[in-house]
């Protein structure tokens, strides 16, 4: 019986030290942590590429002194930055935990060909309400194949400097590799739009 107890305190001391190293970690002062998500989720994934939509999401958790978080695009070409331009920014009071949701959409002329433009929709939201952006972006060539970047590992970051949380790349070439980060992808494709959140007062 004895025994048990013992075993029973250990257990339970090292639950409370993972709890605890877990939440220092979520909760470090001006830390952002950034994991992928999905717009659509299950079944409803089957309905994405028949709504003409491409999309990405991202969780974000931060915890800091920052009264703002922000959101803003660049477009690359190249391998060059040739268009960077804010989307918007909301209060967040030093704390935020909820998400950030793009999608892009192909526009149709009144001669039913492609547009030259697409529509970009952002939100910002989490449980007490989001906030929201559309804009007109120049697209890609039609004829380059296309794949969203999605993150594969989870960022944990300081809040003083640009996160990439998004990006969609595009290339003549028919397959193109996912570099480690977002940006180093960019860099070596033919064009690619960098979704970014940043953090300010």
């Amino acid at each position: 019986m004895i025994n048990k107890c013992k075993i029973g305190g250990i257990v339970l001391i090292i639950i409370l030290v993972l709890i605890g190293c877990s939440k220092t970690e979520i909760i470090e002062e001006n830390t952002v942590r950034v994991s992928d998500s999905d717009l659509f989720e299950g079944e409803l994934k089957k309905l994405e590429p028949h709504m003409g939509l491409i999309t990405g999401s991202a969780k974000i958790e931060y915890n800091g002194d920052k009264d703002f978080i922000g959101c803003k695009y660049e477009i690359w070409e190249n391998g060059e930055i040739t268009e960077t331009s804010d989307i918007f920014s909301t209060r967040i009071d030093g704390e935020f935990d909820g998400e950030i949701n793009i999608s892009l959409k192909q526009l149709i002329n009144n001669e039913l060909e492609k547009s030259d433009n697409m529509i970009m929709t952002t939100s910002l939201g989490n449980e007490n309400g989001y906030s929201s952006s559309t804009k007109y972006i120049k697209r890609f060539d039609e004829n380059y194949g296309y794949s969203p970047y999605e993150l594969t590992e989870e960022i944990i970051v300081t809040d003083d400097s640009d996160i990439s949380v998004w990006g969609l790349m595009a290339s003549d070439d028919s397959v193109f590799s996912q570099e480690k980060t977002i940006e180093e992808t960019a860099e070596k494709v033919d064009w690619a739009i960098v979704v970014k959140v940043y953090f300010k007062n």
